[in-house]
């Protein structure tokens, strides 16, 4: 009796209790309540409060399936934990009410607004971003309002916090962004996945990493048409891509200071300064494909650690990628002196080289002759 008591008392200290097993959460961006369970039948209203709930090992359902979602996700002190985004989209931006609008004649209308992060608002009309040739790193001026053609915006400073948009046209279907990511990490993370989840219209970038947030994976995500990056890694961070596209930003990806990244089966294309930018860290780009309408196609140049104040130097890895301008123009593909790039079974096609830094190549190509 006393030996099957004690055998039967281990076997209940094994089993696992309802407590110590990953949890699904379930986000209804349309129909939940923060104060519901969090269960596909009663899902929760924001992301944010999943996000508080969970644990490590749990995974975050986004619904219904390729929602818009006006709301931002950051991630702190985070780890193993899953974003299951079912291909909604996370919208920097909110609507613009149709009153409470100056009317100032011939068509033109203003109305007071918050200043923006980099002091140049994004507006959406009728669901695509005008920029007005400016973003994060394109400062030009704004016309006159009587210059404005329908569709068109400008902005004037009033102080330090806020300043006048005035528009030509209708007033219908006019979006201010707001949220200056659709994604943000900061604190320490570990073992993060975030699958089928796209970011737009942020006011600084898409997928913006923080901090020392390492093993942060993303697969099938999309980062597109924000005022600074589609994806960006900054400080000690690591982050893995797979089949992701970054297109219509400032930059498509930017990874800085000592932030390490690998882009496998990704796609960058339609940028306003550059395409690629690695400062410091180590990189790869494997099966990648690069389609430059910005100037700067790939540019591999020193860092710096934040947190040590050391350079950090980059090195990077292009294995079975592709190169190349969206029109007859040659981009320019720098590797800064301190850099080094390592080339292996790659075509640049229309690319203005510019190598100061160590370089090797194997089987690589540009418009057809081998790489230099």
């Amino acid at each position: 009796m006393t030996r099957r008591f004690s055998t039967l008392f281990l076997l209940f200290l094994f089993v696992p209790t309802r407590g110590s097993q990953a949890a699904d959460w379930y986000v209804h961006a349309e129909s939940g309540k923060d104060a519901a369970q969090g269960t596909l039948q009663d899902p929760f209203g924001t992301i944010q409060h999943a996000v508080e709930r969970a644990r490590p090992g749990d995974t975050i359902h986004l619904l219904p399936r390729g929602a818009v979602v006006r709301q931002m996700i950051l991630l702190k002190d985070k780890r193993d934990l899953t974003i299951q985004g079912n291909d909604c989209v996370l919208t920097g931006a909110d609507p613009l009410p149709m009153d409470g609008w100056e009317t100032l004649g011939n068509d033109l209308h203003r109305r007071r607004v918050p200043v923006a992060k980099w002091g140049r608002p994004l507006v959406v009309v009728r669901g695509r971003p005008t920029r007005m040739g400016n973003s994060a790193s394109v400062n030009r001026p704004y016309p006159a309002p009587e210059m404005l053609r329908a569709g068109e915006f400008c902005w004037q400073p009033i102080d330090a916090k806020t300043g006048w948009i005035t528009v030509r046209g209708s007033l219908r279907d006019l979006e201010l962004a707001v949220r200056p990511a659709g994604v943000a990490t900061s604190g320490t993370c570990r073992n993060i996945t975030i699958r089928d989840l796209h970011a737009r219209h942020a006011t600084n970038d898409g997928f913006n990493i923080h901090g020392d947030c390492r093993q942060i994976y993303f697969l099938h995500v999309t980062g597109y048409e924000c005022f600074d990056e589609g994806l960006s890694a900054h400080d000690t961070c690591e982050v893995i891509v797979k089949d992701g596209e970054f297109w219509g930003n400032d930059q498509a990806v930017a990874d800085v200071n000592a932030a390490d990244s690998y882009y496998t089966r990704c796609k960058f294309r339609d940028s306003v300064s550059a395409e690629v930018v690695f400062r410091g860290g180590t990189h790869r780009l494997e099966e990648c494909t690069i389609i430059a309408a910005a100037p700067t196609a790939f540019s591999m140049t020193l860092g710096q650690n934040l947190k040590s104040q050391e350079p950090s130097v980059p090195i990077c890895t292009i294995i079975r990628s592709t190169f190349r301008s969206n029109d007859a123009r040659s981009r320019e593909f720098i590797l800064g002196k301190e850099g080094t790039l390592d080339l292996r079974a790659s075509v640049l096609k229309r690319m203005l080289l510019q190598l100061k830094g160590k370089f090797s190549s194997d089987a690589t190509t540009v418009d057809g002759r081998p790489f230099p």
